[in-house]
């Protein structure tokens, strides 16, 4: 494709993908009035070229292999009737590997979700059930499924959504928006969405979108802090519109770029569980 058709091209996504079906489901950004804040000292402020702001994304990324972590946890769901409060752990191995356990010191484990890249597992104990699928394939819409561990995992390796696509960047005054396109033959529909602070250089969301350009999942990350050189949230706050469910980590105890036992991310079939398909 020539240079100015792929540009004018783009240019059409801009005005026509974000403003219909890709934004019909979208939550406000988290910090959408960070733009409107008195206090931004504009001194601080960087300029950066789109290369400069992507070559920050994926070199972040890169260094970033695995993460180990107490956690507070909270899920907000129809499907809990409210708000549900444990403390669990997190473990993370790039690529794809990810296990959250959930516990209450009376109830033991509340919940227990594994992805190792190609396969998810979701198990409610007290209910006897397990939603097992293939990750990065569309799920049912009428699945009793309200968290997908799978999304979890690719919402933290979001310097892997570059390869292979497109992208193109905004400026506003205190982020930076960088929507990336994934191209099938002569369209392009929206892939992700990222939103980098212009002072910290941080990922502060991400929005993964299906193939029919509605939001599959949308992260924001708060209160980063610094281990051993790389910058780290301590806060990760991820949300399902298909499910209208929320799920919070707030880690501590955060071990970075530890090798980690591959049998963590092994699921082992528990004694008179219901497996559930999701795809």
């Amino acid at each position: 494709m020539q240079f100015k058709s792929f540009i004018f091209k783009t240019i059409l996504i801009v005005l026509l993908l974000p403003v219909g079906c890709a934004t019909q489901k979208a939550r406000p950004y988290i910090g959408a009035k960070l733009s409107d804040k008195q206090s931004i000292d504009l001194s601080k402020v960087k300029t950066l070229t789109f290369p400069q702001v992507k070559e920050i994304i994926v070199s972040e990324g890169l260094h970033f292999t695995s993460l180990k972590a107490d956690a507070g946890i909270t899920i907000t769901s129809p499907e809990i009737n409210g708000e549900f409060k444990c403390n669990g752990i997190v473990r993370f191995q790039k690529p794809g590997k990810i296990r959250v356990i959930g516990s209450k010191f009376a109830a033991g484990t509340v919940f227990d979700m594994i992805s190792d890249g190609e396969n998810y597992w979701f198990y409610l104990p007290k209910e006897k059930v397990v939603y097992k699928g293939k990750c990065n394939v569309i799920k049912k819409t009428n699945t009793d499924a309200y968290i997908f561990p799978d999304d979890i995992a690719a919402l933290l390796e979001y310097d892997r959504l570059f390869e292979g696509r497109h992208a193109y960047m905004e400026t506003w005054p205190s982020f930076w928006s960088v929507h990336i396109l994934d191209g099938r033959g002569e369209e392009f529909v929206p892939y992700g969405r990222l939103k980098v602070d212009r002072i910290y250089n941080t990922v502060d969301e991400l929005t993964m979108f299906k193939p029919d350009s509605f939001i599959r999942a949308q992260a924001s990350f708060s209160d980063y802090t610094e281990i051993n050189g790389q910058t780290v949230p301590n806060a990760v706050q991820i949300h399902w519109p298909d499910t209208n469910t929320t799920l919070t980590l707030n880690l501590n105890n955060i071990i970075i770029n530890e090798p980690l036992k591959p049998e963590i991310f092994l699921f082992k079939k528990p004694k008179k569980a219901e497996i559930i398909e999701t795809n």
